[in-house]
C-alpha cells in the first residue's frame, strides 16, 4: 500500500491525465453522476462548448472577453475549441493581455522527477519557458518533505510577475519574467478525520488494500494547494484540495499578505486561514464582479470518491461573502468540475465532464 501522503495518489487530476497504477474514472462511470442542481448549470447549455479535446484544467478570460481553456491534451484553446497555443500538459493560464498570458505546465510523469514542470510566458505567437519549477523544488524543497512538483495554478500579479501554486511542493511561488523565483508561503500538513474515506471504502469490511484506514480515526494530510485568487484587498487567497485521506469539509482557504516571503502558513501572521475548513476538494477560486469569492469543489464526496470508486455526487460552486464569511451554495451536481471564471459581462462559466476526453466542455452557470 502506498504511503497515505503520496501525492501520486493525492492529485487526482494528474493521475487521470498521465496515468498511474490506479484506474481512472471511465466515461460510463462519470456519466452515471446525474446533476442535481439547486440552480441551473446552463442545463448543459452548450453555447460556449466546442471541439475541446480534454481534460480541461483551467479557465481564464482575456481582455477582449474570450474564454480561454487549459486543454491538457493540446494546449491553450478558446472555449469553442480553437487552438491558440500548442502546450500539451498545460495546467493553468492567467491572461495579462489579448493573446498574452502566463501558463503553467504539469509533469507528464511522476511528480518526483522532472517531466516538464515549468512556467511559461505565452504571446505573440511564441511559447517561452520562463523557469523550470521542478529544478526549484529539487534545489530548495521548501516544505521539507519528498521532492515533488506539480505546478497546478497560476495567477498574474502583473505583466512581469506571476504566482504559482505548486500542489506537489505545497507552496506558493512568485516568479518574475526573468525566471527569478521566491517562496511566498508554505502550506502545512494537518491532522484530519478519516471518516469520509472509511465510509467510501466500506469499513468495517473495506475494499482490499484499505483495511488500515478502518482503525485509524485521524491521520496527517498534505495541503495540496490547487487554486489562487487575488482579492480586491490585494491579498492572495489559496485553496486546498487536501491530500489522502481526502476528508470532507476540511479543505482550507488561506489569506496571504502580498509582501509575504517564506511565510509558514498557520504560524506566520502573513499567512492565516481565512476559512478554517468547510470545503471539500477545492479545485478553483475566483473573485466575482460583486466582490464575493467563488469556490469550485471537484466533488462533494471528495476527489477520492471519483478517482478510486468511479462514483461521486458531482461538484459544487459556493459563493463566500468576504465581510460576513457567509457561504452560499449556488450550484451542485456538476460532473467533474475543475474550473470556473467570470466573463466581462459578469456571467459565470464552469467546466463539466472536464476529465473525460471527448465529453469535456465549458457551460454557463445560472444562479
Amino acid at each position: 500500500m502506498k504511503n497515505p501522503l503520496f501525492k501520486g495518489v493525492v492529485v487526482l487530476l494528474i493521475l487521470i491525465v498521465f496515468g498511474c497504477s490506479s484506474e481512472p474514472v471511465s466515461q460510463s462511470d462519470a456519466m452515471t453522476i446525474e446533476p442535481t442542481l439547486n440552480s441551473s448549470v446552463a442545463d448543459a447549455s452548450r453555447m460556449e462548448a466546442g471541439e475541446l479535446m480534454g481534460p480541461l484544467f483551467d479557465l481564464a478570460v482575456s481582455p477582449n472577453n474570450t474564454i480561454l481553456v487549459a486543454d491538457v491534451s493540446v494546449g491553450i484553446s478558446t472555449s469553442q475549441g480553437e487552438l491558440q497555443f500548442v502546450l500539451p500538459g498545460v495546467s493553468s493560464i492567467a491572461s495579462i493581455g489579448n493573446g498574452v498570458m502566463w501558463a503553467t505546465r504539469g509533469g507528464a510523469g511522476p511528480n518526483t522527477e522532472y517531466s516538464g514542470q515549468a512556467i511559461y510566458r505565452v504571446g505573440n505567437g511564441n511559447t517561452n519557458q520562463i523557469a523550470n519549477l521542478f529544478d526549484f523544488e529539487f534545489d530548495n524543497n521548501p516544505d521539507g518533505q519528498e521532492v515533488d512538483s506539480n505546478p497546478y495554478a497560476v495567477a498574474a500579479t502583473n505583466a512581469k510577475e506571476a504566482l504559482v501554486a505548486d500542489a506537489g511542493a505545497n507552496d506558493l511561488l512568485r516568479v518574475d519574467n526573468k525566471g527569478n523565483i521566491d517562496v511566498v508561503a508554505v502550506f502545512p500538513n494537518e491532522m484530519v478525520s478519516t471518516a469520509n474515506a472509511q465510509s467510501l471504502v466500506g469499513c468495517p469490511e473495506p475494499i482490499s488494500g484499505f483495511e488500515f484506514i478502518c482503525d485509524v480515526p485521524m491521520m496527517p494530510a498534505q495541503a495540496v494547494p490547487t487554486s489562487i485568487a487575488i482579492g480586491p484587498d490585494g491579498y492572495y487567497y489559496v485553496g486546498e484540495l487536501k491530500g489522502f485521506p481526502a476528508p470532507a469539509g476540511a479543505s482550507n482557504i488561506w489569506r496571504i499578505a502580498p509582501d509575504a516571503s517564506g511565510a509558514m502558513c498557520g504560524s506566520s501572521e502573513d499567512c492565516v486561514k481565512f476559512f478554517n475548513g468547510g470545503f471539500t476538494s477545492i479545485v478553483d477560486l475566483v473573485f466575482g464582479p460583486d466582490g464575493n469569492l467563488y469556490v469550485a469543489e471537484l466533488d462533494e464526496q471528495s476527489w477520492f470518491a471519483v478517482e478510486f470508486l468511479g462514483t461521486g455526487m458531482g461538484g459544487s460552486i459556493k459563493m463566500c461573502d468576504m465581510e460576513t464569511k457567509q457561504v452560499t451554495t449556488i450550484a451542485t451536481g456538476i460532473p467533474l468540475l475543475t474550473a470556473i471564471t467570470f466573463d466581462k459581462q459578469g456571467n459565470l462559466w464552469a467546466t463539466q465532464n472536464a476529465l473525460i476526453p471527448g465529453l469535456a466542455e465549458v457551460v454557463q452557470v445560472s444562479y
